[in-house]
């Protein structure tokens, strides 16, 4: 998902970026739905929805979707608490294209009052945050532009550790099991920090551009080449073996017995595959002339994304949850540009998509929490 991740940030970066700042965000984000009720919690709008699509309500009942402006959700923590990026209007904002921009810094945002922890703050920029499965640390960069420095937190502590000293590119970096982060760096090779900082070198590809690196069980899965090769490392037998090409990004089950592969199988056109372990496909789910943000639900009887329908001149997505079992899928939110990789909270009755909305002339952050029974 990287690839299509670093065109949206391209779009913006116009916009919004200038030296260290980095917001590798997209458009304006509408949403065809009703609102329910707009309440304020601790300076931040919270608008609950009800979305006037016929079919959430059948097998995959929508309860609501909490809407909170000014803050970038981008992983929970908890049921009710999610790790976000903000900026920091405590601190000097430098004048960018005639405009203020502030300090993005990271903060625990608790959905229930919208009070507000800050994670990690000052005159830098901090983003990309991803908890780790034990939801104990939280792996975060320090962003320059296109790159960044990787650091790993302990949240009891609030302590961090440099991954290392050099710069990976900013969109790349991936929890590999509780205690371990995966990445390529600028050479190609694949590396791990664990939560105390030591580093090491797990696979040299010999390949210069290695991205969409991920773990799932003893196999590391990485993309290359101009076609676009998947390919999986076996750490436990040191082979490679190439499962397909022509892919964009995989995203494996929690079990690892199923990957989500989106597949580039034309100009303008995706596919969303169901395949096994090995790539052999199992079932296509969705096609568009984009497809974005694939996320499992915990259990793996669940699959969220967001697809751009064929011919679309406006880039707008809708968001859909598919029950992998039956194929039966159900429309969340229309009309929308997902940002980030979604993600479910650890009950997978919570479901986190990020977008921005040019408000004042301004792109803001804007977050939806849309909750299933």
């Amino acid at each position: 998902m990287n690839a299509e991740n670093n065109r949206r940030q391209g779009k913006v970066r116009a916009i919004l970026l200038c030296g260290a700042l980095l917001l590798s965000v997209t458009g304006c984000a509408a949403e065809n739905t009703e609102t329910r009720q707009v309440v304020e919690k601790s300076g931040h709008k919270i608008t609950v929805l009800d979305n006037i699509s016929e079919s959430v309500y059948t097998q995959l009942k929508l309860e609501g979707i909490d809407k909170v402006e000014g803050v970038r959700g981008t992983d929970f923590v908890s049921e009710d608490v999610m790790v976000v990026t903000k900026e920091n209007r405590n601190l000097p904002a430098q004048v960018i294209e005639g405009q203020e921009r502030y300090p993005l810094n990271l903060y625990l945002h608790t959905l229930s009052t919208g009070d507000e922890t800050p994670l990690q703050e000052g005159e830098l920029n901090y983003g990309s945050p991803q908890m780790s499965p034990d939801k104990t640390h939280v792996f975060y960069k320090e962003l320059y532009e296109a790159t960044g420095l990787g650091y790993i937190m302990d949240l009891a502590t609030g302590v961090s550790v440099k991954m290392s000293d050099a710069e990976f590119r900013s969109e790349e970096g991936r929890w590999a099991d509780n205690d371990h982060v995966i990445y390529p760096d600028m050479e190609g090779n694949i590396m791990s920090a664990d939560v105390i900082g030591k580093q090491e070198t797990v696979l040299k590809t010999g390949i210069p551009y290695v991205h969409e690196v991920m773990q799932s069980g003893s196999r590391i899965l990485y993309v290359t080449g101009e076609d676009s090769q998947l390919s999986a490392y076996d750490t436990d037998t040191k082979q490679t073996k190439v499962l397909s090409k022509n892919v964009m990004w995989v995203v494996p089950s929690p079990d690892g017995s199923t990957l989500a592969i989106v597949e580039r199988k034309g100009s303008g056109e995706m596919v969303l595959k169901l395949c096994d372990s090995e790539g052999n496909e199992q079932s296509q789910l969705a096609a568009g002339q984009q497809i974005f943000g694939t996320s499992w639900s915990p259990d793996g009887s669940k699959l969220a994304y967001a697809v751009t329908a064929a011919g679309s001149a406006d880039d707008q997505e809708d968001l859909f949850i598919t029950e992998v079992e039956t194929g039966e899928q159900t429309p969340v939110l229309n009309d929308i540009r997902v940002s980030d990789q979604l993600h479910w909270s650890p009950s997978g009755k919570k479901l986190l998509a990020t977008a921005t909305v040019l408000k004042d002339n301004v792109y803001q952050f804007l977050t939806y929490v849309v909750s299933l029974s």
